[in-house]
């Protein structure tokens, strides 16, 4: 998108926001109200989900600002880091952030490796980090990724999990539904804890409300709080939630 349909696009939604307010993207540096997205075939709406420079949805901004914290210099110590089932808005910050910079995936085709998180054919640690972003609801053994996950790291390593945890225990298809075998309960959390010698919570009020991390849901125009409690803001909806796990 052209800068002046850019800047054509954010009068546009100042001018029929309705005073709407205004947040800070930690990514482009976009100051300004953030767009809303009404999910397909549904009443549901997110609020103010999308920043209007650079696209950015909350997931982004948060794992953005939880690596700048994490691996704060480019390049960071020689770093090598395997992103499994790569969004393409990521790539380009894990590229210029890592030294080394690997994507996997089973069915996906511009990645470096086509592998099946539930069994890798990489050697025992072999990286610093593995990055999984909204990905454990589909493999259809839950278990063997997060165990797979914690082999190829090196001691200290970490992994990076970050999912919606949509009920206190998970719920198991016991088939593909939608490219999916399950949604991820807060019991998933204990799994992490099996393998991983610790597991840190990061949560989106971690960070400043100007970056907009929470996630604002309304369903028919009221809020929608339906969420785990380790989740849910009340009249609002849910946090963000990144599990950091220290192998």
């Amino acid at each position: 998108m052209s800068a002046l349909k850019k800047q054509l696009r954010r009068l546009f939604y100042k001018m029929t926001s309705g005073g709407k307010p205004e947040y800070h993207c930690p990514i482009c540096g976009y100051r300004g109200i953030f767009k809303d997205k009404k999910l397909y075939m549904s009443r549901e709406v997110r609020v103010s989900t999308k920043c209007l420079g650079c696209n950015s949805k909350e997931r982004h901004r948060m794992m953005h600002l939880l690596f700048e914290e994490f691996y704060p210099k480019p390049g960071d110590a020689g770093k090598s880091v395997l992103h499994i089932a790569p969004e393409e808005f990521m790539r380009r910050f894990f590229q210029k952030r890592f030294e080394t910079y690997h994507t996997a995936d089973l069915f996906m085709t511009d990645v470096d490796f086509k592998e099946d998180l539930q069994k890798m054919s990489f050697a025992d640690g072999t990286y610093d980090c593995v990055v999984v972003s909204r990905v454990l609801t589909c493999p259809p053994d839950l278990e063997a990724c997060i165990r797979e996950m914690h082999r190829v790291l090196k001691k200290g390593g970490i992994a990076i999990i970050a999912e919606i945890y949509s009920h206190e225990e998970t719920v198991e298809f016991g088939k593909f539904v939608g490219e999916r075998s399950r949604e991820i309960g807060v019991d998933a959390i204990d799994l992490y804890r099996k393998y991983f010698d610790r597991v840190d919570l990061i949560m989106s009020d971690r960070y400043k409300p100007e970056f907009q991390l929470h996630n604002c849901i309304t369903d028919d125009g009221k809020p929608r709080d339906n969420y785990p409690e380790l989740i849910r803001i009340p009249g609002v909806g849910f946090k963000d939630v990144v599990a950091v796990c220290y192998a």
